[in-house]
C-alpha cells in the first residue's frame, strides 16, 4: 500500500516550461512549453515524459503530458496522462492560476486514479523567490478498493542568478481513506546549453507514509533529471 501512496503523488514537473518566445525558466511552474524529460532515481525507477504545449489565446495556455515510469527492482509500470491549463489573471498578488486533470494508471498495482488540481503563482517581496500553492482532489480504485482524498503542496523556487540556476523546496501532505503521506522535496537545477534548451537537475525527497494502524515508515530518494525543450 505504501507503493500505492507513492504512485498517487502528483508532481508539477520542474522543467523549464515557458512561452515560446522566452528562454526556459524552471523556477516558474505556471509557464508552459513543449519538452522531453527523463529522470532516474535511487529506487531504480526511470521516468520519461513528453509535454506538448499551445495557446488558445493571449494569456490562456495549455499543455498535454504523457509520462511512463518503470521500477527495475520490482518491475513495476506506472503511467500518467495530464491536461494542464494556465491563465493570466491580471492581478499583481496572484499573476497566474492553473487547472489540471490527471489520470494515473498503476499497471501492476491495478490502480486507476483521477485527480483534479489547482495551482497559482503568488507574488513575494523578493523577485527571485516564487511561491506556488497547490491543492488536488483524488479519487479512483486500487486493488479493488475505492480511494478518495486530497493532496496539498507549497512549491517554493528561487532563481540564483542570470544564468538560470535555481533551487526548489516542496513540502507536501496527502490524506486519503487508505493512508497518509508527508513528503519534502529539495533540489537544484541549471542549464546545460547556452540556448537554454537543455537542462539538468538533482533532487532529494523524504517521504513518511502511514497506512491504517501500521507504524509510519520513512524513505529517502535521490533523483537525476535531464530535459530538452522545443
Amino acid at each position: 500500500m505504501n507503493k500505492f501512496l507513492a504512485l498517487l503523488t502528483l508532481p508539477w514537473l520542474l522543467a523549464p516550461t515557458v512561452h515560446a518566445e522566452s528562454k526556459p525558466d524552471p523556477s516558474d511552474l505556471t509557464q508552459v512549453n513543449s519538452f522531453l524529460y527523463g529522470t532516474f532515481d535511487s529506487d531504480n525507477t526511470f521516468k520519461a515524459s513528453l509535454g506538448l504545449a499551445g495557446q488558445y489565446s493571449e494569456g490562456n495556455s495549455f499543455m498535454g503530458l504523457v509520462e511512463h515510469g518503470y521500477q527495475f527492482k520490482d518491475k513495476l509500470n506506472n503511467s500518467r496522462l495530464r491536461y494542464f491549463q494556465v491563465f493570466d489573471t491580471g492581478s499583481e498578488a496572484v499573476s497566474q492560476a492553473g487547472l489540471s486533470v490527471d489520470y494515473i494508471k498503476g499497471w501492476d498495482a491495478k490502480s486507476d486514479i483521477v485527480a483534479l488540481g489547482t495551482i497559482a503563482k503568488v507574488a513575494t517581496p523578493w523577485q527571485s523567490l516564487s511561491i506556488f500553492p497547490n491543492l488536488a482532489y483524488v479519487t479512483g480504485k486500487a486493488d479493488g478498493k475505492t480511494v478518495t482524498g486530497y493532496q496539498t503542496n507549497i512549491f517554493a523556487s528561487m532563481s540564483l542568478g542570470d544564468e538560470g540556476d535555481y533551487l526548489i523546496f516542496q513540502p507536501q501532505w496527502m490524506d486519503t481513506n487508505l493512508g497518509r503521506k508527508f513528503e519534502v522535496k529539495s533540489g537544484y537545477g541549471a542549464p546545460v546549453s547556452d540556448d537554454g534548451k537543455v537542462w539538468w537537475d538533482i533532487s532529494h525527497t523524504y517521504q513518511n507514509t502511514k497506512v491504517g494502524q501500521a507504524k509510519a515508515s520513512g524513505d529517502h530518494q535521490v533523483a537525476l533529471g535531464l530535459a530538452y525543450y522545443f
